[in-house]
């Protein structure tokens, strides 16, 4: 380091002198004065290197952490995030089925479920009926989930009576279009 230092000055005086003389004809002389720079490097023991080796390995650690810390907390709040989402669906849901059961189970769409039932009937059944000479008030006809005739009941004198037979004939109907009502019915049509 001194003789690059050395070295610079020296050149650096000798370009001053070399722009400021002139010719031989204009001759003075200029002396230049040789100047010495000296830095102090503040000397280390190893114990103090050491010292503030372990100072700087505890601060990097400790960014480190808070850098884990900063990421853990971020994914905890995005996973609280979805959590609380997913139950405020779960909870609309739950919702809008017990307001679907409501409306399902509501008298306008009991009848209108009751009458589409009825028609139904009507369609597939009345030809059948008509054969099947039999005096009655009313029929019932129960059907399971997949709309299958289990049970056919006519009314008499006020009083239902099964009727087997009935239910037989009613088995050989083909049918036009399935009734799958998911769920089991009852069907009552009044003998006009």
């Amino acid at each position: 380091m001194k003789r690059t230092t050395f070295t610079a000055l020296g050149l650096v005086a000798m370009t001053f002198v070399a722009c400021n003389t002139s010719t031989k004809e204009n001759t003075k002389t200029i002396v230049a004065e040789e100047v010495v720079i000296t830095e102090t490097i503040p000397q280390e023991t190893t114990t103090q290197f050491e010292e503030k080796a372990m100072e700087d390995c505890i601060s990097y650690s400790k960014i480190l952490n808070d850098i884990k810390l900063m990421e853990i907390a971020e994914a905890q709040r995005v996973s609280d995030s979805i959590a609380a989402a997913e139950l405020s669906l779960k909870e609309s849901l739950a919702k809008a089925v017990a307001a679907q059961k409501k409306r399902a189970a509501s008298p306008e769409e009991l009848a209108k479920r009751a009458q589409e039932a009825e028609l139904w009937f009507e369609t597939n059944y009345a030809s059948a009926m008509k054969t099947y000479n039999a005096t009655y008030e009313g029929l019932r006809v129960k059907l399971t989930t997949e709309g299958t005739i289990y049970e056919v009941a006519l009314l008499v004198n006020g009083e239902w009576k099964k009727d087997q037979q009935l239910m037989k004939h009613l088995a050989k109907v083909k049918v036009t279009n399935d009734l799958a009502p998911g769920k089991a019915v009852a069907i009552t049509v009044k003998n006009a």
